[in-house]
């Protein structure tokens, strides 16, 4: 009998202090625009964890490392720079005016919008159908993680929109009812 609960309680303890990992792999679609010459970049963006034995990998986009176990959490440094382009390293090596990408059901989009009241570099960023405005030129894009992948996505460094700043509609340039602003109207 107390073999017989010795290895019961034996192997609760290992069930117990063994870690569990999940390994989640997410499809992602990756689109850039880069100012001056109006190049479209679309790229397979996935997103995963996987682990064998003691080999831990989490893979980003292009990018893989080697970790202890799986992720809590992985930000993204946006960075809004001088000539109001932007860079995020994970995305491209060089600047770039927008984006947008699709991780799993999630999406993330940054487009330059001239707004009703100016924001800093025009942008509005569009998260999962949340707008936000850079409030510094540093912002970060904040993701955590549980066993199925992606848990939530966070953002500092911007100001989440109250939806009153909408976006200027460029055919209101022209006299309203106008050959023009229908022509406008139709190619928008």
């Amino acid at each position: 009998m107390l073999t017989t609960l010795s290895r019961s309680i034996l192997l609760s303890l290992l069930l117990v202090s063994l870690p569990s990992f999940a390994d989640f792999n997410i499809d992602g679609k990756l689109k850039l625009t880069y100012p001056y010459d109006d190049e479209i970049k679309e790229v397979p963006f996935p997103l995963s964890y996987s682990h064998e034995n003691d080999d831990h990998t989490f893979s980003i986009g292009p990018h893989t490392f080697q970790v202890t176990g799986q992720p809590e959490s992985y930000s993204f440094a946006l960075i809004l720079k001088d000539n109001n382009f932007v860079w995020l390293q994970e995305l491209s090596d060089r600047e770039f005016e927008s984006f947008s990408l699709e991780l799993g059901e999630h999406k993330l989009k940054l487009v330059k919008r001239v707004l009703n009241k100016p924001v800093k570099g025009d942008y509005i960023l569009t998260i999962d159908g949340v707008d936000y405005f850079f409030n510094n030129t540093l912002t970060q894009i904040n993701f955590t993680f549980d066993d199925d992948g992606i848990a939530g996505i966070s953002v500092y460094g911007m100001i989440a929109s109250l939806g009153m700043n909408k976006a200027k509609n460029p055919c209101d340039e022209f006299d309203k009812g106008s050959e023009e602003q229908k022509k406008c109207e139709l190619n928008d």
